[in-house]
């Protein structure tokens, strides 16, 4: 909004870029034909609170007032998220397909799988963060393969979410599980529950 300010009849270019870990912001004012107005009480404020809420997610925020079109307006640092792996196993190739629409565009990158006795072997290779499994599965029952998950020493460490149609919860939980979700599940339920596993897992990290 302050870089808007500064350039009536101008224009914003904004640069983006990922390196070492780290999301880079790029914020470029473009002068027209009006003169730049001077900085506002308030604008001056808000610039300092945003600096401070940055710092607070471990980043950085500088601004050039006068830097001219040589200097970025604002250059912004800020730590990537961590990526975290989700294997999500389900023999409906519909609620597959939901889920890797629900998880585009976030820090989970998604894995999809039907066949149960597959989804061990990927399970045990991939080493996904986190694992979603539907119970009602054809060949293997899921909470037999909770249990195999449990047990494989490369797996047993693995938070997984139990995402049924049932009102299982207490059981999943007794059973080794991490989470439960009721389906049918919308993205915020989702996401909440991996973030959930998520902040554990960094706090585990620790």
């Amino acid at each position: 909004t302050v870089a808007a300010r500064s350039v009536p009849g101008g224009r914003i270019e904004i640069g983006v870029r990922v390196h070492a870990g780290q999301v880079c912001v790029a914020l470029r004012t473009l002068r027209g034909r009006t003169a730049s107005p001077p900085l506002e009480a308030d604008d001056a404020e808000n610039l300092q609170v945003a600096s401070q809420l940055v710092a607070l997610s471990g980043g950085s925020l500088k601004v050039a007032l006068d830097g001219g079109q040589e200097q970025p307006f604002a250059s912004l640092v800020l730590p990537a998220a961590q990526q975290v792996a989700v294997l999500v196993i389900d023999d409906n190739v519909d609620t597959l397909q939901l889920f890797q629409r629900y998880l585009e565009g976030t820090r989970y990158p998604f894995i999809g799988v039907r066949d149960p006795a597959q989804a061990l072997e990927l399970a045990k290779q991939l080493a996904p963060k986190i694992i979603v499994l539907d119970v009602m599965l054809p060949g293997m029952d899921g909470w037999e393969l909770l249990g195999r998950l449990r047990e494989h020493p490369v797996t047993r460490a693995i938070p997984v979410i139990v995402c049924s149609i049932l009102l299982q919860e207490r059981l999943a939980l007794t059973l080794g599980a991490a989470g439960f979700l009721r389906k049918p599940v919308n993205r915020a339920a989702l996401l909440a529950a991996l973030d959930a596993q998520a902040e554990r897992l960094l706090k585990g990290a620790r």
